[in-house]
């Protein structure tokens, strides 16, 4: 995305003033919601887990607290895991004022949502999808923001979804 580019984006935004208002709420709180979530499927899991317990420590019993270990050890691996950012280019001015240099590719926001959101669709698809929506989103507000081009937010929602799945598998 050219400074051009954006300009056009920030120009609606500011002849739009609840539109704009909008994009800086949610560009704020929404990156929230995957990491509010995250702990209260972690209680989830756990409650199931001690129902299964109640018939005895048996297969089922263990074969699940091995799905709570992958639930825990998927994302944890996955944040373990710069290029400039857009309003480090001359005349860029971004919607949301940010200091952060680099750092930009892939978007640790995008990746964080999208491997909560494929541990999530794991065991409660219905809110796996809602929890897909919501990356989705915060994708489309770190573009609107200025503090990421579109190449950094798909690779971080592509990169999260992929290892999210992959390892809910294979662990």
């Amino acid at each position: 995305m050219t400074p051009e580019h954006y300009q056009k984006i920030l120009h609606w935004l500011n002849a739009h003033p609840a539109a704009k208002q909008l994009v800086i709420l949610l560009n704020h709180w929404l990156p929230a919601v995957p990491f509010v979530c995250y702990p209260v499927l972690l209680v989830l899991l756990n409650l199931q887990w001690f129902r299964l317990l109640r018939g005895g420590l048996d297969q089922t019993a263990l074969d699940f607290m091995q799905c709570i270990a992958r639930a825990i050890l998927v994302p944890g691996f996955v944040f373990l895991g710069g290029t400039p950012r857009p309003y480090e280019q001359p005349g860029f001015t971004p919607l949301v004022e940010k200091e952060t240099r680099g750092q930009s590719f892939p978007s640790r926001h995008a990746l964080s949502a999208a491997v909560l959101a494929a541990v999530w669709l794991s065991f409660y698809p219905a809110v796996g999808g809602v929890m897909v929506a919501v990356t989705v989103a915060i994708c489309v507000l770190r573009v609107l923001a200025g503090v990421h081009f579109p190449r950094d937010v798909i690779a971080g929602a592509l990169l999260g979804f992929s290892l999210g799945i992959v390892g809910m598998r294979l662990l």
